[in-house]
């Protein structure tokens, strides 16, 4: 299915016939769908005044652009959103673009595991894998990739220990004064078989969990992690994977989303040893059926992927 453009169409832009077509397409299909107050466009080709404030009030009303250009972009964010419930197109005027009951738009985005969480761990919410792909579809990506989920203390113990055991400093930069005490555990054990100083680091790790101090928020019990979806996107794996990978894009769109109450905490640590951004989401906290105008999907309406 197309739903691009080659060059861009609109003020000062290279209109090139079969992209004018389709963006004329595209602007009849929305305002005949939501009956929106785009007035109709003759499907000829031809980008003339009526075109270009056609895509000046799509940008200002649906896209929420305060000073709209008046121009459509490949891969740009106002063709993004022209297209996200787009059919497949026929580009004539007899048989003109509709738009779909479905969410077409964020089909080849993908939320997947580093192949390294066990399947038990497998286990992000719908609807915080739904607020990911939101971000992803902001910044104009295709695909992230979660590196890190639930751990057990064992987990805990054995990440720490390998990453002290590569830099021990860097880790104190990571933690708090609870994970201070286990890396503590770690100096003055150090010389003993890699085996037991985990094994001590784990104890020192349940113990402060049964006074109710966590050493990561990853460090937590299943049920916790159901009301609480605590991971992290990995960078280096998503800059792998991802097409039009841009890290300050997402970072922004991360911070939208907390901005806007979806992403309950956001920690940037892309700078750091561990180079990935922390989520924390609470599943369901807050509907993803509707955007106003303030949000960073204007019009999107749709529910785990569908349209209502």
């Amino acid at each position: 299915m197309n739903t691009g453009i080659t060059k861009s169409v609109g003020a000062k832009g290279a209109n090139e016939r079969v992209d004018v077509i389709f963006i004329q397409s595209a602007l009849n299909a929305h305002a005949n769908f939501h009956k929106a107050t785009i007035p109709p466009l003759k499907v000829d080709g031809r980008c003339g005044l009526k075109t270009i404030e056609a895509i000046k009030i799509f940008q200002k009303d649906y896209v929420g652009i305060k000073n709209p250009d008046s121009r459509i972009d490949p891969n740009g964010k106002t063709l993004r959103y022209l297209t996200m419930y787009l059919t497949t197109p026929n580009l004539t005027a007899k048989k003109p673009l509709q738009l779909s009951t479905s969410l077409i738009g964020f089909d080849n985005i993908n939320v997947t595991y580093s192949s390294d969480i066990d399947e038990n761990r497998r286990i992000v919410s719908s609807y915080a894998i739904n607020v990911i792909k939101i971000a992803l579809k902001e910044c104009g990506m295709n695909q992230a990739v979660i590196t890190s989920t639930l751990r057990t203390p064992e987990d805990q113990a054995a990440i720490m220990y390998k990453n002290a055991k590569a830099n021990f400093e860097k880790q104190k930069d990571l933690y708090g004064k609870n994970g201070d005490d286990v890396l503590e555990v770690f100096k003055e054990n150090k010389s003993k078989p890699k085996d037991e100083v985990i094994e001590l680091m784990k104890d020192k790790i349940e113990k402060l969990l049964e006074k109710d101090k966590k050493v990561s928020n990853h460090c937590i019990t299943v049920e916790s992690f159901k009301k609480m979806n605590t991971f992290d996107i990995g960078l280096k794996s998503t800059k792998a994977k991802s097409k039009n990978f841009n890290k300050e894009k997402l970072t922004k769109a991360f911070k939208d989303l907390e901005s806007q109450g979806y992403i309950k905490h956001l920690i940037d640590e892309t700078m750091k040893s561990n180079s990935c951004w922390h989520l924390e989401i609470v599943p369901n906290t807050k509907s993803l059926n509707t955007y106003g105008k303030e949000s960073m999907l204007l019009p999107t309406k749709y529910i785990n992927g569908a349209y209502v």
